[in-house]
């Protein structure tokens, strides 16, 4: 883990204000990682392992198993003191680094309206594909959802989404051809 990247990291939560609509408290990221660790993200070989997500066995999406380099060097990367430090002055909420997962979502997969497990008190989502996707978007509600706020799906786009009982939230359609590639965060309170 380069001090670089937990610098350039804590500055872009410290540089992105905390947005509150119906409740719901967000950061959304434009240029999230820097170039050398995105490249290490877009460049991951074609022979590394993956897994089924928990509790999703029966979707379409699969993550980068934990013993694989990149996945190690990203949890260690997200453990960081002054990370979680920085997102927890954000957000005024004290934070305990949880894991951070690698997805790859393919055709198929959509996501309805839903809320994060309890346990997860602040979630990261940033993209690092190319391609036509969807991405996320935050919802007023379970049923007969408005959208709120929608983060695209662009590579090193993203979002920090604060889990409580208005933080609705899925994908705004269904993964055609391309592999869908993002970054998942997870932090316990």
């Amino acid at each position: 883990m380069s001090q670089y990247n937990v610098d350039f990291l804590v500055q872009s939560i410290q540089n992105s204000m905390v947005n509150e609509k119906n409740g719901t408290y967000y950061q959304k990221f434009i240029r999230f990682f820097p170039s050398d660790f995105l490249k290490k993200l877009v460049t991951m070989s074609t022979d590394t392992k993956l897994v089924k997500l928990e509790h999703q066995e029966h979707r379409p999406r699969l993550r980068v198993d934990y013993d694989e380099m990149i996945s190690r060097e990203l949890n260690l990367l997200f453990k960081s003191s002054k990370i979680t430090e920085a997102l927890s002055k954000k957000f005024n909420v004290t934070l305990e680094p949880g894991t951070a997962d690698i997805w790859l979502d393919y055709a198929g997969y959509n996501l309805s309206p839903h809320r994060d497990d309890a346990r997860v008190k602040l979630a990261l989502q940033i993209y690092f594909g190319s391609g036509e996707n969807p991405g996320t978007v935050l919802f007023d509600k379970e049923h007969d959802p408005q959208i709120i706020e929608t983060f695209e799906y662009k590579a090193n786009m993203g979002y920090a989404l604060l889990n409580n009982d208005n933080s609705w939230h899925g994908t705004d359609g269904t993964v055609t051809n391309n592999v869908r590639k993002s970054v998942y965060i997870r932090y316990y309170g």
